[in-house]
């Protein structure tokens, strides 16, 4: 099909094998809140069912190590108390894995 007007369409980034993004094999370092800011947050979680639930999801996530959401879909079932363990039915690349978790 002939182009109007003898325009090309323009490549999209990162088409052209040239150009690369800047940070292209640069790491980041990691950047954790602090205990002190941890804290704060959960001091400022109600004192209601979805206050408690945020506060055991920031504990879960500070503690075990999860991702956001290896912990949002965790479920009562996933935890084994007797063992101190949580069962990631779903994590990174559909593997599944336990996380041991302290008292």
């Amino acid at each position: 099909m002939p182009q109007v007007g003898g325009a090309r369409p323009r490549p999209g980034p990162g088409t052209t094998p040239d150009v690369r993004p800047a940070t292209r094999g640069r790491l980041s370092p990691a950047d954790p809140p602090t205990v002190e800011e941890i804290v704060a947050v959960m001091h400022e979680a109600t004192d209601d069912r979805h206050g408690y639930r945020l506060r055991a999801l920031i504990i879960v996530l500070w503690r075990s190590g999860l991702r956001i959401q290896e912990a949002l879909a965790l479920g009562e079932r996933d935890l084994d108390p007797r063992r101190g363990s949580l069962l990631v039915r779903n994590g990174k690349g559909g593997r599944r894995r336990e996380i041991g978790m302290d008292a």
